[in-house]
């Protein structure tokens, strides 16, 4: 649908909310719709129009649940306006279609995106802020540590399968198209040692559980020394590592806005020990998760040629083979 169809769906959505609306904008235009909505009453909210086949609403309403629990465990997350009905998310069709949307409203939390700002940050307030990060996602573990998954709880998984399967949760990055065929077959034995590490690896509760898994420098908030953390629209079960290797792999210097990264990896790990002392193999997981995520987005970028990063697929190849021959898993 044209963004002309989805944001009148959006507007005739907020009925189904006992908001006075004063101002209603497009905020981003990604896989989902966000639109800014400000009330009478000088409240603001975003209101996601969410994206067809991705998640079914008995996900989205999982997905509420946790991050309902996480704030109530104190963490600065979006949280959901209920509806009329008392519902999480409304159901919305385009006129004169059979065709719908699910649409979720969360009060807006201000702040900075970490993105726009991390080119600017001397080395001190970058070792400030992962410290501070780092902090925030083992609170994010220790919450989810504490918490009891609800019955009919459904979210997909980062595990193995999520990963290696044969139907990985963002792609199937050992068949790049990308790339030669001499890269594809050292992607292959990477996909194949990686299985041989996950398989080893425990999924306690102290080791494995909800994760944001896409704490990127896009998903932070800066407003004074608060983190907030946004967009839970990954969110599903697997290894803590995971979360700590995706907040930090942007620094790496081969993304987009790479720099500071030894300082952002020492000072994110210190801010998750701080918090969990006793959780050092937590911590020696993060190399292997950087390569995971490398791989993960050869796919995710070359299954969605319309975001124009098509570009960066080749220097991605390139890194994640880097990556896996020093941590050895390529002979």
């Amino acid at each position: 649908m044209n963004q002309k169809a989805i944001t009148e769906l959006a507007q005739r959505a907020l009925s189904h909310w006992d908001i006075e609306v004063k101002n209603f904008d497009l905020f981003l235009q990604s896989e989902n719709t966000v639109f800014k909505v400000e009330d009478v009453n000088g409240d603001a909210y975003a209101l996601r129009v969410h994206r067809p086949g991705y998640h079914d609403l008995e996900e989205l309403n999982s997905e509420h649940s946790w991050t309902e629990s996480l704030s109530q465990a104190g963490l600065s997350v979006p949280t959901a306006l209920a509806t009329k009905d008392g519902q999480a998310y409304a159901s919305t069709s385009f006129l004169d279609s059979d065709e719908f949307r699910y649409v979720g409203l969360v009060r807006w939390l201000d702040g900075e995106i970490l993105n726009d700002l991390i080119l600017g940050f001397e080395k001190e307030e970058v070792a400030d802020l992962y410290e501070s990060l780092g902090g925030v996602i083992a609170n994010f573990h220790k919450a989810t540590m504490n918490w009891e998954v609800p019955k009919n709880f459904k979210r997909h998984s980062f595990d193995t399968a999520g990963f290696l399967g044969e139907n990985p949760f963002w792609g199937r990055f050992w068949e790049a198209v990308t790339a030669s065929k001499a890269q594809r077959l050292s992607l292959l034995q990477i996909r194949d040692s990686l299985e041989s590490v996950f398989s080893e690896f425990s999924k306690d509760i102290n080791f494995y559980g909800m994760i944001h898994a896409d704490m990127h420098s896009q998903n932070v908030l800066i407003q004074d020394k608060k983190l907030s953390i946004i967009d839970f629209d990954d969110a599903g079960f697997g290894w803590f590592g995971f979360d700590l290797a995706v907040a930090v792999w942007d620094r790496l210097d081969f993304s987009a806005t790479g720099c500071h990264f030894e300082t952002a990896y020492k000072h994110i790990k210190k801010g998750y020990l701080d918090e969990r002392p006793n959780s050092q193999a937590i911590i020696e997981t993060i190399p292997i998760f950087l390569l995971m995520r490398t791989l993960m987005l050869i796919r995710w970028i070359e299954d969605r040629p319309e975001a124009g990063y098509g570009a960066f697929i080749p220097i991605l190849i390139e890194a994640s083979i880097e990556q896996a021959e020093e941590l050895k898993l390529l002979a």
